[in-house]
């Protein structure tokens, strides 16, 4: 489900973000994918920047995308301390006729609460490939729509997204952010 993009650019412009970014979850994170000096890290959908800004603090050079010119700009005035580390850049990720990111650039891809609200998942899965560096990893953290209440099940991805999103990595993993919360998928290609 691809939500409007004046609708994004007014909650972010608000400054309203979502879940935010917790120790426990970085933890997990680390655990999972060891942060490694020189890393580079691109954090698709990045709302107001928190978990990119994370990302930097573990040492990744990171560069935070989104769509909406309000997140950028939020994440770069509140994290501008961390340049070189964090830079950010408007890009609608879905959109194959704009600007693309170089190939093989990453080592690290995060799309975190933002992977239900994409339209074509294999497009996205298929792009992430195209960008991550030999050995890369791809953390998708996602609500199941299984565990959501039917009025908020537009903001989880159906066990069929899974499958779609999962399909043609080497290795691959997860792990539940709290019981019943979010689930992280590690995907190595």
């Amino acid at each position: 489900m691809r939500v409007d993009r004046e609708r994004w650019e007014e909650h972010f412009g608000a400054g309203y973000g979502f879940r935010r970014v917790s120790e426990e979850e970085l933890r997990l994170l680390t655990e999972a994918v060891p942060p490694r000096a020189g890393a580079r890290a691109l954090d698709i959908g990045c709302g107001l920047g928190s978990y990119a800004a994370a990302l930097a603090h573990l040492g990744y050079l990171t560069l935070a995308v989104d769509w909406a010119d309000a997140a950028v700009a939020a994440t770069r005035d509140r994290y501008a301390d961390l340049e070189p580390r964090l830079t950010t850049r408007r890009l609608d990720f879905e959109d194959s006729t704009g600007q693309r990111l170089p190939e093989a650039a990453f080592d690290l891809v995060t799309t975190r609460l933002v992977l239900a609200f994409m339209g074509d998942k294999a497009a996205v899965a298929e792009e992430v490939h195209r960008l991550l560096a030999p050995g890369g990893t791809w953390v998708v953290t996602t609500p199941l729509t299984d565990r959501l209440p039917e009025e908020r099940r537009h903001i989880g991805v159906t066990p069929e997204d899974v499958a779609v999103v999962t399909d043609g990595w080497d290795r691959g993993c997860w792990y539940d952010l709290e019981r019943g919360g979010p689930r992280c998928f590690v995907l190595r290609g």
